[in-house]
């Protein structure tokens, strides 16, 4: 059996609507904090959140992680687009998950 790939999530990927789209069911989350980041003032195209590594260990975005099947995985990275990169963060749990900055 192939391993869960971990993300957290911090804006759209949450909206029940979002997930049926891309993965054809809602996937319960858990909530979780991501330490020593923030989000951008500015948006993407106006209206997207964007995260990025402040190195600030007071800085933090709360969020839930969700429990992916890779191709789940794969359908993320498509709806989150060229503007974003996936990277793999340690979260406050101890859980090593993928989440979405800004490049």
């Amino acid at each position: 059996m192939l391993e869960p790939h971990y993300l957290f999530t911090y804006g759209t990927l949450q909206e029940v609507e979002i997930q049926l789209q891309l993965f054809g069911k809602i996937i319960k989350g858990k909530e979780d904090t991501l330490i020593g980041y923030k989000i951008a003032e500015e948006k993407y195209q106006g209206i997207y959140p964007m995260l990025f590594n402040s190195k600030n260990r007071n800085d933090s975005i709360k969020g839930k992680i969700y429990k992916l099947s890779y191709s789940e995985l794969e359908k993320a990275d498509n709806y989150e687009g060229p503007d974003y990169k996936r990277i793999k963060v340690t979260l406050a749990s101890g859980t090593k998950a993928w989440v979405y900055v800004g490049k």
